[in-house]
């Protein structure tokens, strides 16, 4: 699920231990994929029951608006773990934030384009579900999240070493 974001490495900051800062990101990180994708099983499961476009539109809204809220939280986490201390630590605890910030965005966008869905043509319906979900994949991929991608060494050993990130 956590795909690309390339970081620069740069200038320093006073902040958070290298292992400290990734420890923090991976227990934000971490728990959100896992609830996506529960989620995303969940509403797989939900849509084989579905019979008509009134209840996939509440079936899909309410799946959105998870994964939106699941964001906020693992983007509060990602927030409260502060700055690591690491060369422009500030300019990649930022490219974090903005990458969960963007998935949120990703969630709200296709939610908002379904809830605007009429149901009373299924085909017309389940069209622009398609389109929401394809214009939400891109948005999302476009600003996806690979913690291995990190340009910072301390960092990246952090990463790599940490129990949480394994």
């Amino acid at each position: 699920m956590l795909a690309a974001l390339v970081l620069l490495a740069g200038c320093g900051s006073d902040g958070v231990p290298a292992k400290t800062w990734a420890t923090h990101v991976c227990q934000a990180l971490k728990p959100w994929t896992s609830t996506v994708s529960k989620l995303t099983r969940q509403t797989q499961r939900e849509m084989q029951q579905v019979t008509t476009p009134d209840a996939a539109k509440v079936t899909l809204l309410n799946l959105l608006d998870s994964e939106a809220k699941a964001t906020d939280k693992a983007r509060d986490r990602l927030l409260a773990a502060g700055v690591p201390d690491v060369d422009d630590g500030k300019k990649i605890a930022d490219e974090f934030t903005a990458a969960l910030t963007s998935a949120r965005d990703s969630y709200r966008t296709a939610r908002d384009a379904i809830r605007k869905l009429p149901t009373t043509n299924a085909k017309s319906f389940y069209d622009g579900v398609s389109s929401a979900i394809d214009k939400l994949n891109s948005q999302y991929d476009a600003g996806a999240l690979d913690t291995s991608k990190v340009r910072s060494e301390p960092l990246q050993q952090a990463f790599d070493e940490v129990p949480e990130c394994q």
